[in-house]
């Protein structure tokens, strides 16, 4: 009796354990579902790459000062890539506003706009409006109040520090928001606002993190001893917010062009399927 008592029991664990991950699972299943990916690709969007490009960061922080430069000083590897990803998201942001004026979502449009207009002015601040490409001499009165003595805004003594407050409330946005709208974006469709105007849950981890680390950056000052790695490494995090939003509009240019695609398809047969219901009408009426 006290054997089958135990055999019966390890069943009830098992099942037990199933049930409680079967939420999570669920969850992931639908956000690949989302992506239009299998769950393997969809894994590597949303956990792989923010923690490769992290990793790396501190990597080259190991390997010395140098190294650390290369990747995170100005004109570095990272800020190169920054300018990359906002370009590509800039375009695509371009393409989905298009699309979506065209489709009739015309508020929804504009909103994109909008956000098109702040990756213009992100991407221009990155190469100091032309002047890293160009190479122009920066004016004595830009000179004069710029940290690094070029023509950009977010170096200026004393906006800086506040242009950093709008990571704090890029990266809360896109962590908060996607944990309100979990459930409306597990069943949202694509024109839908769930949709279109949060990042999907899957983005998370690069929002989430770029919150945590931009707080503490904001609100603690490090020891000397630490002060420039830990400084530079924001340069690390402004990269993982790039692709972010790069991953959010390429996710919004996917769903639209498979809505589209949808449409095309639909619509002919809809079509046909209305002719072919006229057609008995047609006949009793010649009768």
């Amino acid at each position: 009796m006290k054997q089958a008592s135990i055999s019966t029991a390890i069943p009830r664990q098992a099942a037990g354990s199933k049930t409680s991950d079967e939420p999570l699972k669920n969850l992931f299943a639908q956000g690949a579902a989302a992506w239009k990916l299998s769950q393997r690709p969809t894994a590597f969007i949303s956990f792989i790459i923010p923690a490769i490009v992290m990793l790396f960061g501190a990597a080259t922080a190991l390997m010395g000062k140098e190294a650390y430069k290369w990747f995170t000083g100005e004109d570095g590897a990272s800020e190169n890539l920054q300018v990359l990803f906002w370009g590509l998201a800039l375009t695509l942001g371009f393409i989905v506003m298009v699309r979506l004026w065209k489709t009739g979502a015309k508020i929804f449009s504009l909103l994109y706009l909008f956000l098109n207009f702040g990756m213009i002015f992100i991407i221009g601040e990155e190469v100091s409006w032309g002047q890293r490409i160009f190479g122009w001499e920066t004016s004595e009165s830009m000179r004069a109040i710029n940290k690094q003595e070029e023509t950009n805004i977010h170096n200026i003594e004393g906006i800086g520090d506040k242009i950093k407050w709008l990571h704090v409330l890029m990266g809360t946005y896109g962590t908060i928001l996607p944990l309100i709208f979990l459930r409306a974006q597990m069943r949202a469709r694509p024109l839908d606002a769930a949709s279109l105007l949060v990042p999907h849950y899957t983005l998370l981890p690069y929002f989430f993190t770029t919150l945590v680390w931009r707080l503490q950056a904001n609100l603690w000052k490090p020891p000397k001893s630490l002060y420039f790695a830990i400084t530079e490494y924001s340069e690390v995090m402004e990269l993982v917010l790039a692709i972010a939003f790069f991953l959010f509009l390429l996710f919004q240019f996917r769903n639209l062009r498979i809505a589209r695609e949808a449409r095309v398809v639909e619509e002919p047969v809809l079509n046909s399927m209305h002719r072919m219901n006229r057609m008995p009408n047609q006949r009793l009426r010649i009768n």
